[in-house]
């Protein structure tokens, strides 16, 4: 069973919290309102996570908290306040404390935090919560994604050509990149090039390459990107936006193996793997004239879709702790962690540009935020916006469930924020709300909300 102390100098509160633990067997909590003895507990006995008020008479939730650490540096600490403040959080959080929970708060969210803390105490490192198996930096949770590496893995041995497709931003780059790192061509070069960045005829050049006195300008020999990729793997990034002309050629590299350098009449062979990527609908071209018909069915030999971000949120919270852990790294800072409220808003955003979006946003807020922990107001405003879709988890449900769903989300948010408001006082918190005292009582009980009665 997982041990849990629970220290709160108020009676009332403490038996609250031995309620709301009480509903899970898996814990053996002990509970005391005596600071003092809490202390000589956390310093005589070991506990997989102590839940420690801030503010008490004898000894603060910070003694307690630093005596956890001193005692055990990996101790897991929750402290739970009614002042809560930026500044209270910012001192737990740098003395190790691993939540920092507001009063009043639900049920919900207490567990919450305890699951996370038990996730880390068990696996004891961030990347290893990723569940990603470092193919080329590719980091994933979801299960869509274990399908596309399964994928990636079988593929990966041979020599047949392949196209990859997905939104921009999606990470197909990584994905060619773990095909290459899989395959028996992994110690030769990986090139990338993208086909929408240079002018054909500089594009042809780099790709190709030229002879002396090809064009003007080319006063040598130059050979070209295939050749330095050549036994290894070449990249085409967004072949959507390769010209007729190179695709004519590309068509004939791939049927005769076989490439002329610009101005140049000799045959070069070349041993390459070809993969290609394009955020558009190849097929589309194709009708549409645009793209070869017959280019498009040599890359598509085995073709590879990553979803987009949206379709798979497990991926969202690994990604995003995984860039502030690479950014804290690179930038020799102390560590740094999302508020609860920022992973919310980060797990419901759409994510439009995806995986790029994502990183771009985090290495801003990475920079706006002077503290250790990573506030809302560190975001752009568009992500904290209200004006967003419903959760799929609001639309799977039939309606009549959907509805019961939305209005206890509601429900559970408006009381926790008024109580909150008015500092547990319940007769301010009806008159604020146009509620009477019972009707208060009665969602305090029916969602077990847990908060400081002030009056």
């Amino acid at each position: 069973m997982k041990k849990i102390l629970v220290i709160d100098d108020e009676p009332e509160m403490l038996s609250s919290l031995k309620k709301i633990l009480s509903y899970r067997s898996e814990f053996e909590i002990q509970l005391t309102d005596n600071s003092l003895k809490a202390l000589e507990l956390v310093n005589t006995k070991n506990y997989d996570v102590i839940i420690t008020d801030l503010k008490m008479k004898e000894v603060s939730g910070i003694d307690i908290l630093k005596a956890a650490v001193k005692k055990t540096p990996s101790a897991i600490v929750i402290i739970i306040s009614g002042y809560g403040t930026i500044e209270a959080s910012v001192e737990a959080i740098k003395e190790g404390a691993f939540d920092f929970i507001e009063k009043p708060f639900t049920s919900k969210i207490l567990f919450d935090s305890i699951d996370r803390a038990f996730a880390k105490a068990s696996e004891n490192s961030l990347k290893s919560d990723e569940k990603t198996e470092k193919i080329s930096g590719f980091i994933f949770k979801s299960p869509k994604i274990e399908e596309v590496i399964k994928l990636v893995k079988k593929v990966a041995p041979g020599n047949f050509n392949i196209l990859i497709t997905g939104e921009s931003g999606t990470g197909k780059e990584l994905i060619a990149r773990a095909v290459h790192d899989l395959s028996k061509r992994k110690d030769n070069p990986f090139v990338p090039v993208n086909c929408g960045a240079l002018p054909e005829y500089l594009f042809e050049s780099e790709i190709f390459g030229h002879e002396r006195g090809a064009f003007t300008g080319a006063i040598k020999t130059k050979p070209g990107l295939l050749e330095f990729a050549n036994h290894g793997t070449f990249f085409f990034d967004e072949i959507g936006d390769m010209s007729q002309n190179l695709q004519v050629k590309l068509l004939r590299m791939l049927e005769d193996k076989k490439i002329r350098r610009v101005g140049g009449k000799e045959e070069i062979e070349i041993n390459v793997r070809i993969i290609a990527a394009t955020n558009k609908n190849l097929a589309n071209l194709v009708a549409d004239k645009k793209f070869r018909e017959d280019l498009y069915y040599r890359l598509n030999t085995i073709q590879i879709e990553i979803p987009p971000l949206r379709e798979r949120p497990d991926d969202i919270m690994p990604l995003a702790n995984s860039f502030i852990l690479n950014l804290c790294s690179m930038e020799d800072s102390p560590p740094k962690r999302f508020s609860r409220e920022v992973e919310e808003i980060l797990k419901n955003y759409s994510w439009p540009g995806n995986v790029r979006e994502l990183q771009n946003i985090i290495n801003r807020a990475f920079f706006l935020s002077s503290s250790p922990i990573i506030q809302k107001e560190n975001l752009p405003l568009e992500l904290g916006s209200r004006n967003k879709k419903l959760n799929d988890e609001f639309l799977t449900p039939d309606y009549k469930e959907a509805k019961d769903m939305i209005i206890e989300k509601f429900e559970i948010e408006y009381l926790t924020h008024h109580l909150k408001l008015n500092k547990g006082n319940i007769t301010k918190t009806a008159e604020n709300c146009g509620l009477d005292r019972r009707s208060i009582h009665r969602l305090i009980n029916k969602y077990n909300i847990i908060y400081k009665d002030e009056e």
